[in-house]
């Protein structure tokens, strides 16, 4: 009995150690996908061209910014399924002081979005025609503009809630932002 009983202790240990070895392989083929296939989850760095170093008011977007010491402005279109994965990570939430969101409406008017995720309040612009993000330049959603001592400083993509609640300014200018990113640049991407 205690002979067949370590046959069956050792033969499930086999077991537990080859199921465990096929896991290890299988975190290791998908971090190899990942990278191939560029779908790691770190923001990449837009360019702003003229809009750098301007004042956020002359792109359209609200005086109150122009004061500001730290801020972020989300773009979140009413497209693209991250864009939603981040409107519903807000949802229900206090919104961070420092948060600005703007609403780029791609389909249809942006009413539907913003009640489904109620983004109602102060600091939601909705961008109707779209001459904020043309003003900035960026025609990829969602991204996120950074704005230090009242200029826009940087814009970044926004792969995931996790890299929008990270890219939140938490303290004054002399803090880094956190996760800065890739630094290769978007260029011509379509919303979503």
């Amino acid at each position: 009995m205690t002979l067949a009983l370590l046959i069956v202790v050792c033969v499930l240990a086999a077991l537990l150690f080859v199921a465990f070895g096929a896991l290890v392989e299988m975190f290791h083929q998908l971090k190899q996908i990942r990278e191939y296939l560029e779908i790691e989850d770190s923001p990449i760095l837009m360019d702003l061209g003229a809009a750098q170093g301007q004042a956020p008011s002359a792109v359209g977007l609200p005086a109150e910014l122009d004061g500001s010491d730290r801020a972020l402005v989300l773009l979140l279109s009413n497209k693209c399924r991250t864009c939603f994965t981040l409107a519903a990570a807000l949802q229900g939430r206090v919104r961070p002081p420092r948060l600005w969101i703007v609403v780029v409406p791609v389909l249809g008017d942006a009413a539907e979005f913003i009640d489904m995720f109620d983004l109602r309040g102060e600091r939601v612009v909705v961008d109707e025609g779209e001459h904020i993000v043309n003003r900035l330049g960026i025609d990829a959603t969602p991204a996120a503009v950074l704005v230090e001592n009242g200029r826009m400083v940087k814009a970044h993509s926004v792969p995931s809630s996790r890299q929008m609640f990270a890219a939140l300014p938490v303290g004054g200018p002399a803090d880094g932002p956190a996760g800065e990113g890739d630094t290769r640049p978007v260029t011509h991407a379509a919303h979503g």
